[in-house]
Parts: structure tokens; C-alpha cells; sequence
């Protein structure tokens, strides 16, 4: 049996931030990762400028240059196979607090390799927290396996960053309100176009036989996600092409790109399900227990909210948290500080998920043909005018910029 002050379970970036946060004010940490490394799972990529803006206020700006990132130019919108608005964005105008992608796995390890500076941080990979430990109705600590065995880990405080399917959600008395969503996503990757291989374009794309996106990653190859319904299989889906993943992956896409899926067909991979859960607990936090991240509100993929949502959990929980634990983890006052965190980050969360619903009605509703036209016809129409494009870029100002003031109010 071992102890730690804080036990973090989960090694995404709410969990990793935190960690971080925790450990430079010196407070012992314990991060517990069930994978061995950050790259055997795909993660999310995009990092809006709220996600910066929360790096910037950890002090981490200077990751963006270490990292192979890179900045996204503008959006593409097409129905119906035809473009129907090309969106630029104002990169120049944010500078470096622009839109970009990242390679997740390699930003998890800069976080850890930063926490890992400090002698109170420790980091367990390849450890997965099975169970929590309770004692008169407080969790105490959570019992672990790993190669190692089993073992209980003993902390004043154990937060749960484990992610949308959270095993510390189910284990503990804190239930989930469910958004409904009727769809899942399934992630490929393959080489990028010629001309689409030095820059980063997000590509949205909607006809009557299906629904897309894609985009140049970091490492410069293409990124591409198909809409498919909640109800359907995976393995039903590849049943049902036969195959033949080309010809799916071009339903919803302009002819130029359904032709170069066909020219690379040998060398998509995939597909990496993403099952969308979307949500939040009616409570984050029980005696000795937090959740953060999608661990307490699972988000839409749609417009890239989780990482950024993340980071921003991460710094209003470091500047409740480490006031009240350097003053000796009174028990009253750090159950207090937990109800403080999500009282403070629920507006931010509430309003990115109505956002994000409103955005994903066309995914769970079939699009009428005559909609579409009609969609296209005019979209084509005003995408041609600048005051369209903005329009359509500030209708997202919330769920790019955030819509609280988050800011690091501790030393850092």
C-alpha cells in the first residue's frame, strides 16, 4: 500500500495539466495512465484558440514551437459535393494563439516531462485505477492493476480525468445526464493531397449520402471522419463495402477528393470509432472525489471543444485546489473547494454543449433533398462575400474563444 496527496487517474490533458498545475506549487501528485504511451489511442487534435490562450496562462506557450503543429488556414464548407463557402482564418490577426492541430500524444509527454521536473509529481503508466477505495462514505484513495499487480493507493484526493467512458464516474455515486446524440464517428488516415500536404484546411462536407470532415494533421497526412449512425456497427459498415472504403469515404465529398481516396485506397487505415457521448453530471465532485474533463461532461467532437475545455478545467481547478491544500487538506474546506470548480466552470461547459447540439442537428436529422438544394444554392450564393464568412466565423465565437474569463491565479 503507497500514498500520494492527489491522485489524478487519467493521462489526457485535463489529467496531465493538472497534474502539472498541482506539482510545480510542490503538492504530491500521482498520475496514474492505464496505457503505456500516449499514441495507442487516437485523440483529438485541434487546438482552438481558447486551448492556447489556457497554454499561455500555464506558461506553456512555448510548447507550440517545440511541437510539430500546425495552423489552420480555413474552413471549407461543401454541400452536396459542390463548395459552397471557403471560410479564412484570421491567422494573422491571432498570431500565435491561431487555430492549429497537434499531435496529442507528443503534447501529453511534454506535459508529463514538465511535471516530472518537480519531486512531487509521479507519473504511473501502464496502470489502470480499477476501483475507488471508500471509507465512511469518503473515497480515500483507488485500487490499481498493473504489470506490477495489484495495488491500493491511498490520497487525500483522487480526481477523475479518465475520459468519456469514466470507470471513476461509474464506481462512484455521481450519474451522468445524457444529451442524446444518434451518431458516432469513424476516424481514417491516409495520404493527404498533393496540393493539401503543406497546409491545414478543415474540410466539412454534407450530401444525401452522408457526412464529413478532414483535414491536413500535423504529420501531414489526411485525417478523415465519417458520420455514421449510433445503431450501426462498425464491422456492418465494412460488411458492407466489402472493402471497398474508397467509395464510402467519397460519398459525402467533392469529386477531386473521391478520386484521390481512390488513388490511395491501398493505403487507408482505419477505421478508430469514435463513440460520441455527450453530457454532464449533476455533480463533479462527492467527499474526496472530482471529475474533470470529459470525465464530467463528455463533448461533441463537432468544433473541437475537449481539449480546449480541458485545459480550462485543469487551471480554475489548480486555483481552487492548491490554496486549500498547501493549508493541510482540511477536509470541509476541500469538499467545498470541489463544489467551487464546477460552479465556476459549468456556464462555460453548458453553453459549449448547446452550441455544439445546435451545430449536430443536421447529424441526427436526415437532410430533406430539397433542403439541401436549397442549402447549396444559397450558401454558394453569400459564400462569395466577406461579411458572409464572418458572420459564419462569429456564430462560433464562443466555442473558439471560450465564452467565461479563464486565468491562472496562482504563481506559476
Amino acid at each position: 500500500m503507497s500514498a500520494s496527496k492527489v491522485v489524478v487517474v487519467g493521462g489526457g490533458p485535463a489529467g496531465a495539466a493538472t497534474s502539472l498545475l498541482l506539482a510545480q506549487q510542490g503538492i504530491e501528485v500521482a498520475l496514474l495512465e492505464r496505457e503505456a504511451g500516449f499514441d495507442r489511442v487516437f485523440r483529438g487534435e485541434g487546438l482552438m484558440p481558447s486551448g492556447v490562450d489556457a497554454l499561455f496562462e500555464m506558461g506553456l506557450g512555448g510548447l507550440m514551437d517545440e511541437l510539430p503543429t500546425r495552423k489552420v488556414e480555413s474552413w471549407e464548407l461543401y454541400i452536396d459535393r459542390g463548395r459552397t463557402m471557403s471560410v479564412p482564418e484570421p491567422v494573422a490577426e491571432l498570431g500565435d494563439r491561431a487555430m492549429r492541430v497537434i499531435p496529442q500524444a507528443a503534447f501529453l509527454d511534454a506535459l508529463v516531462a514538465r511535471a516530472g521536473e518537480h519531486g512531487s509529481f509521479e507519473f504511473r503508466g501502464g496502470t489502470a485505477a480499477h476501483d475507488l477505495a471508500i471509507e465512511d462514505g469518503r473515497v480515500v484513495g483507488v485500487h490499481t492493476r498493473s504489470d506490477q499487480g495489484e495495488d491500493q493507493l491511498d490520497a487525500d484526493l483522487v480526481i477523475g480525468c479518465d475520459g468519456r467512458g469514466s470507470l471513476m464516474r461509474a464506481r462512484s455515486d455521481l450519474e451522468l445526464e445524457r444529451i442524446r446524440e444518434r451518431y458516432d464517428v469513424l476516424w481514417f488516415k491516409m495520404p493527404a493531397p498533393e496540393d493539401m500536404r503543406d497546409k491545414c484546411s478543415i474540410y466539412l462536407m454534407v450530401s444525401k449520402d452522408g457526412m464529413g470532415i478532414c483535414y491536413t494533421s500535423w504529420d501531414g497526412r489526411l485525417q478523415y471522419g465519417l458520420v455514421v449512425p449510433k445503431s450501426v456497427k462498425t464491422e456492418e459498415v465494412a460488411l458492407e463495402v466489402d472493402g471497398d472504403w474508397p467509395t464510402l469515404l467519397a460519398a459525402p465529398a467533392p469529386e477531386w477528393l473521391g478520386a484521390h481516396f481512390h488513388s490511395v485506397g491501398d493505403e487507408i487505415e482505419g477505421p478508430v470509432r469514435l463513440n460520441v457521448l455527450v453530457g454532464r453530471c449533476t455533480s463533479w465532485s462527492q467527499p474526496g472525489l472530482l471529475l474533470l474533463g470529459d470525465a464530467a461532461h463528455p463533448m461533441s467532437p463537432i468544433r473541437a471543444q475537449g481539449i480546449n475545455l480541458a485545459l480550462r478545467d485543469a487551471i480554475v481547478t489548480a486555483n481552487h485546489l492548491v490554496p486549500v491544500l498547501k493549508n493541510g487538506s482540511n477536509a470541509v474546506a476541500l469538499d467545498a473547494a470541489l463544489r467551487a470548480i464546477q460552479a465556476e466552470r459549468e456556464p462555460e461547459i453548458k453553453r459549449s454543449q448547446t452550441l455544439q447540439h445546435r451545430d449536430t442537428q443536421g447529424l441526427n436529422t436526415p437532410i430533406a433533398p430539397f433542403l439541401m438544394a436549397l442549402g447549396k444554392h444559397l450558401g454558394g450564393w453569400l459564400g462569395r462575400y466577406r461579411w458572409a464568412q464572418n458572420a459564419w466565423l462569429d456564430q462560433q465565437k464562443d466555442l473558439r474563444f471560450g465564452s467565461t474569463e479563464v486565468h491562472l491565479n496562482i504563481d506559476r
